[in-house]
């Protein structure tokens, strides 16, 4: 689980980097050349798209995503102990869903031969980031929920 965040959290961050940059550059050459750089933006858009898809999984990591508390109150006394790992297998089932639906998205794309408007490349590649995440997220709930010990403490219940 650890490496998993490592390679992600690595290329999350190179992907803001290169956001970053890319912005910088252009607005750079718009100041010292009076034109900016052809698709640095377009492509600034994708880094930070990819960077803040992987933010879903990562955060998914750390447990940091809200959690709706009135359901806790939905589940009978006797599944109570029980109420964090049915949680996490819930999830789990809804990130599968959503991998589902981001591969016939992806699919679609592909088929298409949908290309961006900026830089004419095909985008489908880049798409796969939405279901790397969905895939990711649901292997951690899935994770967290036969290990409980591999779960994080949410940052909202760490004392500070």
């Amino acid at each position: 689980m650890k490496a998993l965040w490592t390679v992600e959290a690595t290329i999350c961050v190179a992907a803001f980097c290169a956001t970053a940059l890319a912005l910088m550059a252009d607005v750079l050459a718009r100041e010292f050349f009076g034109n900016g750089i052809f698709g640095a933006q377009r492509f600034a858009v994708w880094g930070n798209a990819i960077s803040g898809l992987l933010g879903f999984a990562l955060v998914t990591a750390e447990r940091g995503h809200l959690r709706p508390q009135f359901a806790d109150k939905l589940l009978p006394k006797a599944l109570e102990p029980h109420a964090d790992r049915i949680g996490e297998v819930l999830s789990a089932v809804i990130c599968l869903g959503m991998a589902w639906y981001a591969v016939k998205f992806v699919q679609s794309s592909a088929a298409l031969g949908e290309r961006g408007m900026a830089i004419p490349i095909l985008v489908w590649p880049i798409q796969l980031v939405l279901v790397w995440m969905f895939l990711s997220s649901a292997l951690r709930h899935l994770a967290f929920a036969r290990w409980p010990e591999l779960r994080p403490v949410p940052r909202s219940e760490v004392p500070s």
